[in-house]
């Protein structure tokens, strides 16, 4: 079931990785798979692309967009997540292309924006290798383990890249 190999593989970057993400392991094992389910479907607002080693879900990245009139020419990249032992092989890199490539496709989508721990620097390499430049480091934006983190937010200009 899609929902919950796409549960399974968020939760575990959650856990692994608690300064990377807005959202908490526990928040997350709370929701029922219904609301899983309900993201990642057809119909929803929102973008979840998947890659595959194997038949196995490897990686993750999600991409939304601003429902609001005077926002809805901004969207969101959200919930990147590889599994450790399929890291270096280019799939971070894939899915972010298809995560822009269908911020493209959107009508009258003019950016994609994204936070990234200012600690992470595979990550925001990653993210500048894609064109995404930082607008500025929220200082203490999670807190998590009782530790604060700062997060880049960095933006990607669809038309200029």
């Amino acid at each position: 079931d899609a929902a919950a190999a796409y549960r399974e593989l968020r939760l575990r970057g959650l856990k692994e990785h608690p300064d990377a993400f807005t959202s908490s392991d526990e928040e997350e094992r709370g929701r029922p798979l219904v609301a899983t389910a309900s993201r990642i479907a057809v119909d929803s607002p929102d973008r979840v692309f998947g890659a595959f080693v194997a038949g196995a879900l490897a990686g993750l990245v999600g991409v939304g967009r601003e429902p609001r009139a005077k926002n809805h020419h901004k969207g969101v990249v959200f919930g990147m997540y590889v599994a450790p032992e399929h890291g270096r092989r280019g799939i971070g890199a894939a899915l972010l292309r298809r995560a822009i490539d269908e911020a493209r496709a959107q009508p009258g989508l003019e950016q994609l924006v994204l936070t990234v721990t200012e600690t992470n620097l595979a990550a925001r390499t990653r993210y500048e290798k894609s064109g995404f430049r930082s607008f500025g480091i929220e200082p203490r934006a999670i807190r998590a383990g009782g530790a604060f983190f700062d997060k880049n937010h960095m933006i990607l200009y669809l038309a200029q890249s």
